[in-house]
């Protein structure tokens, strides 16, 4: 019986999920951008209502990374979290390339400018801060970016969102999917912009790391690439504005600890990039899924 429930739960979300980025499409559609980006955030946070599991999660997230709150905070922040991602959705259903220029600042594109000159590829390391889809675009429309993500369940949902990246000049290199491992290496040897997530716990290669004070396993790709291929290293993420203005923020390129003990290494070096993560999410705490079981697994 209770696997029953867990199958009929899992098919209600991925028929839920198609039904609703549908939904976002056809808003998006026919809306105008700045009204449309209005009505994802006033879906988000019905959202939050909708979803109790979703939303307790974040609550008990957000409450264990800032104890120093109080419980009416912690609620406000969590509930502006769904609205805030409610609003990425559908800007990113509804943008295209003359749009991004008006909505994005990339002060930091000197820095991207300077790691590409350098001729080895270039790691850009990110979180799910801000509308990191955005980010992306921004990259891609002037160096060649692909990104490594997981798929996406249902595979419907999947293919739309790495259709609208591709549609904005992002290749997405599906983890575990034929071919993938060849690509990372074309990645660099191309002279290409990698940008990796590395603030979710998933079933890659990883490490136990500090996020928020507790131990997060945290994929260790990013550290790994950059010290497989000597490619220089920056750090990257991007925030909304209150006026819906998107602004990029580029750190680097980061000095890597190195000693030759490559497992050392790594992990080091991933726990300097999480706290560049962390140090973004704290500016903004709203703007990042506190959703996700970040601390699902412990040491």
């Amino acid at each position: 019986m209770k696997d029953r429930f867990s199958r009929a739960r899992k098919r209600f979300t991925r028929i839920s999920l198609i039904i609703l980025t549908r939904i976002f499409k056809l808003v998006a559609a026919v809306l105008p951008y700045g009204f449309s980006v209005a009505v994802g955030g006033a879906i988000g946070f019905l959202v939050y209502y909708a979803l109790p599991r979703d939303r307790n999660r974040a609550i008990e997230h957000l409450s264990k990374a800032f104890p120093e709150h109080d419980p009416q905070w912690v609620k406000v922040t969590a509930r502006r979290t769904f609205i805030h991602l409610g609003k990425c959705l559908m800007e990113e259903m509804a943008i295209n390339p003359r749009r991004l220029q008006r909505v994005i600042s990339f002060p930091g594109r000197e820095r991207l400018k300077a790691a590409v000159g350098q001729g080895k590829g270039v790691v850009y390391v990110t979180g799910h801060i801000g509308n990191w889809e955005f980010m992306g675009a921004a990259v891609a429309a002037e160096y060649s970016l692909s990104v490594v993500a997981a798929p996406i369940e249902p595979e419907p949902v999947n293919d739309m969102i790495v259709g609208l990246r591709a549609a904005m000049g992002v290749r997405t290199i599906l983890r575990g999917r034929p071919g993938a491992a060849k690509e990372l290496i074309r990645v660099f040897r191309e002279n290409r912009v990698l940008g990796i997530l590395i603030d979710q716990d998933t079933d890659v290669e990883g490490a136990f790391v500090d996020f928020m004070g507790t131990p997060a396993w945290t994929p260790t790709a990013a550290a790994q690439m950059a010290i497989k291929f000597g490619a220089p290293v920056l750090f990257g993420y991007i925030q909304r504005q209150d006026n819906g203005h998107h602004v990029i923020t580029v750190e680097g390129p980061l000095e890597l600890h190195r000693t030759g003990n490559d497992d050392e290494d790594i992990r080091t070096n991933t726990a300097m990039f999480t706290k560049r993560i962390e140090d973004a999410i704290r500016r903004n705490p709203e703007q990042w899924v506190w959703m996700h079981r970040r601390w699902r697994r412990q040491p």
